[in-house]
């Protein structure tokens, strides 16, 4: 009965090798390139302590760990099926760091708009240094969760997720409220309020659309009917949604600061230059 059990449990977890596979093949090579852009033109940035921008660019360097350390768990996991191998650590990075870091944009965002006199007070790099050093503290003691029991790291992943969507959601309506209130005759948008709601909408949107599936699908398999247990075709759609993350917030920063299509206008010019000299 012993071995029935133990083989019903690897043919369950042989399942996620297929379902995972998609996750795999597609998001690491798509991730890298355009994380390692983003790096690359925040580095170059002067003064980049002292903006959001830390925030992304701390974004960007756990979206590319998640990038590189994923297909390394998977191959394990397919050379060892077992319950301990089959819970990554890569995704740890992504439920815990991600939603954190896209809160701290919206709430960096909301004191620049809403309060700007204490926003020139918190200026200071530290804080912000101090608070993606919080984050990344948190984001690791998820993935410790991970090795040792998932159930207690989806518990933190649920509370942390929950907080995150009604911080994002409060501070979108109230850069929104202060937006309609903007210039006179309320027509003039100063560009800075603008720029602010677009990066609070953009983290309520990836938020929303990358982390609620994986959490729905979760509620699911817990409470739900049998055939959503334990894993189901579902389960691949949902972390395959979860992990897009990892591609679609760089290319968010990328398209909001304009540097995607300056980057193509610049290759267009190079490659007619090269044509001109040939001719």
């Amino acid at each position: 009965m012993e071995g029935f059990g133990r083989n019903n449990t690897i043919d369950m977890l042989g399942d996620l090798v297929w379902y995972f596979l998609p996750t795999v093949v597609i998001v690491p090579p798509l991730g890298l390139p355009a994380n390692a852009l983003v790096i690359r033109l925040l580095l170059g940035k002067p003064g980049i302590c002292s903006t959001s921008e830390i925030f992304t660019l701390n974004l960007a360097l756990f979206d590319m760990l998640f990038c590189l350390s994923l297909p390394v768990e998977y191959i394990r996991f397919v050379c060892k099926i077992t319950a301990e191998a089959g819970n990554f650590v890569a995704w740890g990075l992504n439920q815990a760091g991600g939603p954190m870091l896209l809160c701290m944009l919206a709430l960096d965002s909301y004191v620049g708009v809403c309060h700007p006199l204490v926003f020139l007070r918190l200026k200071d790099p530290k804080l912000r240094l101090s608070l993606c050093s919080v984050v990344t503290a948190v984001t690791a003691a998820s993935c410790g969760l991970v090795k040792v029991n998932a159930r207690y790291k989806w518990n933190v992943i649920m509370t942390l997720l929950f907080c995150i969507i009604v911080i994002i959601s409060t501070c979108n309506i109230l850069i929104l409220k202060s937006l309609r209130q903007s210039g006179p005759n309320r027509k003039e948008v100063h560009p800075m309020k603008k720029r602010a709601f677009k990066i609070v909408m953009t983290a309520f949107v990836l938020v929303n659309f990358h982390y609620l599936p994986s959490f729905t699908e979760y509620l699911l398999r817990e409470f739900g009917p049998r055939f959503f247990s334990p894993f189901s075709v579902l389960t691949s759609v949902t972390y395959m949604i979860l992990s897009m993350g990892s591609v679609l917030q760089p290319l968010s920063y990328l398209v909001r600061t304009k540097r995607l299509s300056r980057m193509r206008c610049h290759c267009g010019s190079t490659a007619e230059e090269k044509a001109g000299a040939t001719v």
